[in-house]
C-alpha cells in the first residue's frame, strides 16, 4: 500500500511539473490545414522565401492592394468573404497563412508575435508582384493585433484594418499559471510563460498592440468592434484603448451587435461601405 500509494504521489508530482509545458504546448501548437481555392475568385498561389503560403487575387495592374490575415489557428479560406467585396471594389488582395497554419511553414504559431514577419514578407511579395506601393492590412482577431504589430514595424504599410483586435496575450498567458478543476484553480509551477517563448522562439510578453499602435500614425487605421464581443482576449473596452492609444488618422466603428469578428456578418452592407470608404480614403 505504502509503495502504491508514493507511486501515485510520484505519477502526480510528475504530472503537475509537466503540465505547464503540455498546456504551453497545446496553446502554440501548429495547426497546418489544406485552404480550398475558392471558384469565384481566380487566385495564384505563392510561398515568400520565409515559408509563408499566400493566394494573390490580381486586379488592374498598379492598383492598391490590401493583404488580409486571419484569426488564431485559421487559415487564408477564412478570409475570402473580405477578399471578395474588396476584390470587386478594384483592390489587388493578397490572403496569407500565418506561420504554422494552412500550408505555411512552422511548428508553433506565434500568439501574434510572429505573425507581423508574415505580413511584412507578403507586403513585400504583392508590392513587386502587383507594381504598387499602396498596400493596406487587414486582419481579424489574433490577425487585427498581429496586423497593428506589422505596420507598427513596417512603413510600407500604407493602412491598417484592425477587426476584433487584442491589447495584449496577458490574459492568454496568464491561464498557463493554474489547472481550472470545476471552480477551483490549482496553481502550476511557473515556467509556462517560458516554455511558451522557447517554442516560438521569442518573447511573447513583448508583443503589445496597445504600446505600439501610436507608431502607425500618421498613417490611417480603422478599427472595428462589436459591442457583443464576449471573447475574453478582446472585450470592446480594449477596441476603446486601442483607439485612444494611437495617433492620427483614427477612426473606430464598434457595431451594436456582432459578436467576436461578427460584425461583418450582422451588418454586411455597412460593414462593406465603412471599410471600402476607409480605404479610398486612405489610397487618395
Amino acid at each position: 500500500m505504502r509503495r502504491a500509494a508514493a507511486a501515485i504521489v510520484i505519477v502526480v508530482l510528475v504530472g503537475w511539473l509537466a503540465l505547464p509545458i503540455v498546456r504551453a504546448y497545446l496553446l502554440v501548437a501548429a495547426h497546418p490545414s489544406d485552404p480550398h481555392p475558392p471558384g469565384d475568385l481566380a487566385v495564384v498561389d505563392i510561398t515568400t522565401p520565409r515559408g509563408v503560403a499566400a493566394w494573390l487575387v490580381r486586379a488592374e495592374p498598379g492598383a492598391p492592394a490590401v493583404v488580409l490575415l486571419h484569426g488564431f489557428k485559421g487559415n487564408r479560406e477564412e478570409m475570402l468573404p473580405w477578399a471578395r467585396f474588396i476584390h470587386e471594389a478594384g483592390y489587388n488582395v493578397a490572403l496569407l497563412d500565418s506561420r504554422g497554419c494552412g500550408k505555411s511553414a512552422g511548428a508553433f504559431v506565434g500568439l501574434g508575435a510572429t505573425e507581423p514577419q508574415d505580413i511584412t514578407d507578403v507586403v513585400a511579395a504583392a508590392r513587386g508582384l502587383f507594381h504598387t506601393d499602396q498596400i493596406a492590412v487587414l486582419g481579424i482577431s489574433l490577425g487585427a493585433g498581429a496586423a497593428i504589430l506589422a505596420a507598427a514595424r513596417d512603413p510600407a504599410i500604407s493602412a491598417v484594418i484592425a477587426d476584433s483586435a487584442w491589447t495584449d496575450q496577458d490574459l492568454q498567458l496568464s491561464r498557463l499559471s493554474f489547472l481550472p478543476v470545476g471552480s477551483l484553480r490549482i496553481p502550476l509551477p511557473p515556467y509556462g510563460i517560458a516554455a511558451v517563448n522557447a517554442m516560438v522562439g521569442t518573447d511573447i510578453t513583448t508583443s503589445r498592440p496597445l504600446d505600439a499602435i501610436s507608431r502607425i500614425s500618421p498613417r490611417p487605421i480603422l478599427l472595428i468592434h462589436s459591442a457583443d464581443d464576449d471573447n475574453a482576449t478582446t472585450p470592446v473596452d480594449g477596441a476603446r484603448r486601442l483607439f485612444a492609444a494611437a495617433g492620427e488618422p483614427k477612426d473606430l466603428w464598434v457595431a451594436p451587435r456582432g459578436g467576436h469578428v461578427g460584425a461583418i456578418n450582422a451588418f454586411p452592407d455597412e460593414y462593406h461601405a465603412r471599410v471600402l470608404a476607409f480605404l479610398r480614403q486612405a489610397f487618395r
